[in-house]
């Protein structure tokens, strides 16, 4: 009977998100992630062959995370889509300090997936082929980035203090992150209307 392993790849992957989410990047390491599970670190090499998989499994973990939302009803895939965007978001900057990561190491193999599959859906509302790609790439693009901008200490300037400075004071930094997803979805929305799908709903 074999013996049971000391540590699995889902838990590294946990407690690397935790050391991120706790400490930056600046505390990651692999010394780090063996400690967090008592084991010693080059045991880690027995199911990553470096820390650059690591990253990569805790990018696909975290966009994961994001739940579904259910296909639209006839003629409502604009707002069924600023919703999976905001989803999405939402589910990145649970994890602001792993943003980055997610931003390098994105999951190229599960957004493909993703695409095939919305695309179809978009199909099934009228969109024509043409301007799939284009709606999916633009929109996550959109979405990583103002998640990125977010969460390194960058979000919407909703509007500018009195003086005029762009530094934003204690009592704007509050009402800036407060509006910031509005003007996410003010975003998208503008730009999923401006769009022309060639007679799409």
């Amino acid at each position: 009977m074999g013996r049971k392993p000391a540590i699995t790849r889902s838990a590294v992957v946990s407690a690397a998100i935790e050391i991120i989410d706790r400490d930056g990047m600046d505390g990651f390491s692999l010394e780090r992630i063996a400690t967090a599970l008592n084991v010693r670190a080059p045991s880690l090499y027995n199911h990553f062959a470096d820390k650059t998989e690591i990253l990569s499994e805790v990018a696909r973990a975290v966009v994961l995370e994001t739940p579904r939302i259910p296909d639209p009803a006839p003629g409502q895939w604009r707002d069924w889509l600023i919703a999976e965007s905001l989803e999405f978001r939402n589910s990145l900057l649970r994890h602001p300090n792993v943003v980055p990561v997610v931003f390098t190491w994105f999951p190229e193999n599960l957004l493909h997936k993703l695409y095939a599959q919305y695309s179809r859906l978009l199909g099934d509302q009228g969109v024509p082929l043409s301007r799939q790609l284009f709606l999916l790439e633009a929109t996550h693009r959109m979405t990583v980035g103002s998640a990125m901008c977010t969460a390194t200490g960058r979000p919407a300037l909703v509007e500018l203090p009195p003086n005029g400075s762009v530094e934003p004071s204690e009592g704007t930094s509050v009402a800036v992150r407060d509006a910031d997803e509005a003007l996410f979805v003010e975003m998208l929305r503008a730009f999923l209307v401006g769009v022309d799908v060639e007679g799409g709903n």
